[in-house]
């Protein structure tokens, strides 16, 4: 089913001049209606740090204004933590916002959703914007669903933001992320575990990087579950999609 929405999403999206509130409706009602989804906003980083709105759907009279105001990516949001992390944030709580959250504690909220997620759109491994979706059923995180919102994210990148309308900006949003380089992987994988992620960034499958190491596939396995627990990601593409990103920025700061 849902790649059956995902393949109707890449045909709506072919059709060229869409507006974003046009977008995020068809992605509401038609490509996320298996998750239950009511509303939905996009958000740009801008060159200041800020994640400003550029269109919303479904929202409500109170949450609308709320929640699509500008944030700054210093803030402790859900949707700057998306951006900061690379990766999606669930919240499936709601109504109550989770204690690690307190500026949303008192903030509006009148629609009744129960599962809030905030995922990155990414350009060259640097996030420029994040969706914010709201949905009427209590959602469990899975690594289906994730992959399902990252290749919308991936399908939005290219339609939405095409490498030539972007000039600079991919750059400039670099200069503005580092949180990925303020926690070295050094400080969170022990040395072997750093080989075998950067062996995972080249593709290598557990049984190559078992041979490199001659070690046992069973090890090597082992091993990377540590590393996907120690970064927070849900498997090998994400944390090699990591390691690429803190490669990448560390050389950026370097220069």
């Amino acid at each position: 089913m849902l790649l059956t929405s995902f393949s109707e999403l890449v045909s709506y999206m072919a059709v060229k001049d869409h507006t974003i509130p046009n977008i995020l409706a068809h992605i509401v009602l038609r490509t996320l209606s298996p998750l239950d989804a009511t509303s939905a906003y996009l958000s740009h980083l801008k060159e200041d740090g800020i994640l400003e709105s550029v269109g919303a759907f479904g929202m409500g009279n109170i949450s609308n204004p709320a929640y699509t105001k500008p944030i700054s990516l210093k803030d402790k949001f859900p949707l700057t933590d998306s951006v900061r992390n690379g990766n999606a944030v669930w919240v499936n709580s709601l109504p109550n916002w989770p204690k690690d959250y307190p500026a949303l504690k008192n903030l509006a909220y009148d629609t009744g959703e129960k599962t809030y997620i905030s995922f990155p759109i990414e350009k060259c491994g640097t996030p420029i914007a994040a969706i914010g979706l709201f949905s009427k059923s209590v959602l469990i995180q899975t690594v289906e669903i994730d992959a399902f919102l990252r290749a919308i994210a991936n399908l939005l990148s290219l339609t939405i933001y095409p490498v030539s309308d972007l000039d600079n900006s991919v750059e400039k949003s670099r200069k503005l992320m580092p949180a990925r380089v303020l926690e070295p992987l050094e400080n969170l994988l022990d040395e072997r575990q750093l080989v075998i992620l950067g062996y995972m960034s080249q593709g290598r499958t557990n049984a190559d990087i078992a041979k490199l190491f001659t070690l046992s596939e069973s090890t090597i396995r082992q091993q990377s579950i540590k590393i996907f627990a120690a970064l927070k990601c849900q498997g090998r593409q994400q944390a090699a999609q990591i390691f690429r990103d803190n490669q990448a920025l560390l050389r950026d700061y370097a220069s």
